[in-house]
């Protein structure tokens, strides 16, 4: 590795750093590794979560994110959630090292390719099927979000062997994040004859299948063929309604038909090489047509198989080649002297992190004060963008200066200027004292219910940190798109638990050890086993 890399990769990895402590942001056990940490942590010991449905049926078989995981938790003795955001910061440094290439392949200078890997850095939030461009928590899709990229960016720059296996790394994590990227490389194979990416990708999709086959601890098998009945369709409506597209509203519709039409203004404009032509303009074109599929095979044929797959999910490349490529328009603007065209293109690039609608961004209310904040947000770093493109090479220090604005502004003025909260930190002290007490004074395998929590996560924040089971919680739910024998189970128990007008000595009859209220909720003429400010257990009898 030369100087040059070494640098390279070093700005990046502080970008990514920047980026995880500060804006797009990271988070744990907010989201899905609800569900994946009690799994890892049952197949690490099968004598944690004996009775927990969630860590009882695991559903990563089609992926290596849980065998990474153990095997790095056996080798560095870390728990799951350090190791498991090592590897989310690793790739992201591996996405925005394929963005840099992408940069680098379009003739940019070091620096504008620093930018262009910037701005795919801040993120953004996908309204429809609530994806997110950088996933917040440290999940197998996010992985392979960033290593799909990393792979965009090596075969951009000619590198389609290391292009390859870095698409079979993505496939090992996560393999419907890919198939977008594996159908516009298809095709593009087929149309020029380049096939040295295939033999490592495909060596990747064979690795995941065997993989599949030796799993441990699979005890209910995903069933890709036939039709979902209508309690199945009403329950996965509930708690899925992101899989369905006739759920989605109007809103998200349009703001990914404006997205759509940015890319394709963009392209046309920017006119990238080969291949990275082909894939920019694949990547969305799939997206876009993935949504009337989806319709017809979910929506009305009702396959069973696309909950699992969940297509509508290629939808986030719509906005994120959207800003990638106004980014790179506005970058070749800036080096033409184009500066209002540059400021106009930056600006789009700017707002797809600040607003899940851009629309609202780009045409603001300017009534309200937090859009109002965000626009100005947006046009200052698009002016301050754009500034730095079009100095480049005539007013160097002038556009470092911008440039360095540029690169690290954002990280205060989207949270603290903007108002931009990407998420709420839900982490309470209440439940991680909680926590502690039971897994210090009750057995592995009590069962804790919080009848009082409905749709809220704190339940699942108590099942990871004290590895007790929790007889049934909202966001474990989850699962219900990809197991049916799951999905029958956790709708049985969640409405025997949300009873309204049930005493503590039913729940001992569903096989309930401890039941745990809100302070404000708590039952009359009940004595706790244990209570702190927030939260008072019960035992069930």
């Amino acid at each position: 590795m030369t100087q040059r890399h070494a640098g390279t990769i070093a700005v990046l990895a502080l970008l990514v750093v920047c980026g995880f402590f500060y804006f797009p942001g990271h988070t744990f056990l907010h989201s899905d590794t609800q569900i994946y940490i009690p799994i890892l942590e049952h197949l690490r010991d099968p004598a944690l979560f004996p009775k927990d449905m969630v860590a009882q049926r695991p559903h990563v078989s089609y992926t290596i994110y849980d065998e990474t995981a153990l095997a790095l938790r056996a080798l560095t003795g870390l728990e799951f959630r350090y190791v498991l955001h090592a590897q989310q910061i690793v790739f992201r440094v591996c996405g925005l090292s394929g963005v840099f290439l992408m940069g680098r392949s379009l003739g940019f200078s070091w620096m504008m390719a620093v930018l262009l890997a910037s701005i795919y850095g801040l993120g953004g939030t996908i309204g429809g099927p609530s994806v997110l461009i950088h996933e917040y928590e440290p999940v197998p899709r996010g992985f392979a979000g960033a290593l799909a990229m990393f792979a965009v960016g090596l075969i951009s720059v000619g590198r389609w062997r290391w292009g390859g296996i870095a698409l079979a790394g993505a496939v090992l994590y996560h393999p419907p994040t890919t198939y977008p990227l594996f159908l516009g490389l298809s095709a593009y194979a087929l149309y020029k004859r380049e096939f040295r990416w295939v033999a490592p990708a495909a060596a990747g999709v064979v690795l995941a299948f065997v993989l599949h086959k030796l799993q441990a601890g699979h005890t209910e098998p995903q069933k890709f063929l036939g039709t979902i009945d209508a309690p199945l369709e009403k329950l996965q409506r509930l708690r899925g309604s992101y899989n369905w597209i006739s759920m989605w509203g109007a809103q998200w519709i349009r703001h990914h038909q404006f997205a759509a039409l940015v890319c394709a203004a963009a392209l046309w404009r920017l006119r990238p090489p080969q291949p990275l032509r082909w894939i920019w303009i694949s990547l969305p074109l799939v997206g876009v047509l993935c949504m009337p599929a989806a319709y017809l095979l979910l929506d009305v044929a009702k396959w069973q198989f696309m909950p699992q797959f969940q297509p509508l999910r290629a939808v986030l490349f719509i906005p994120m080649i959207a800003g990638l490529a106004s980014a790179a328009c506005a970058i070749q603007a800036g080096r033409h002297r184009r500066w209002w065209e540059a400021f106009a293109w930056f600006a789009i690039a700017f707002a797809i992190p600040a607003q899940s609608d851009v629309l609202q961004l780009l045409l603001p209310d300017w009534r309200d004060p937090e859009l109002r904040g965000r626009a100005l947000v947006v046009l200052a770093l698009a002016a301050l963008a754009a500034s730095a493109a079009r100095w480049e090479t005539e007013r160097r220090a002038v556009a470092i200066a911008c440039l360095v604005l540029a690169l690290f502004a954002p990280f205060h003025a989207y949270t603290e200027i903007g108002k931009v909260r990407n998420y709420r930190n839900q982490d309470q002290p209440e439940v991680r004292e909680l926590a502690a007490w039971a897994r210090a004074n009750t057995p592995v395998e009590a069962v804790f219910l919080f009848p009082a929590a409905d749709a809220a996560l704190y339940p699942g924040f108590f099942r990871a940190y004290s590895l007790r089971n929790v007889y049934v919680d909202w966001k474990g739910g989850g699962q219900v798109n990809l197991l049916r024998e799951f999905a029958v189970e956790w709708w049985d128990r969640w409405t025997r638990a949300t009873a309204k007008g049930k005493d503590l000595a039913y729940y001992g009859t569903l096989g309930i050890d401890y039941v745990v209220y809100p302070k404000p909720s708590r039952p009359a003429g009940a004595a706790p086993v244990w209570e702190n400010s927030g939260y008072a257990a019960y035992t069930a009898k």
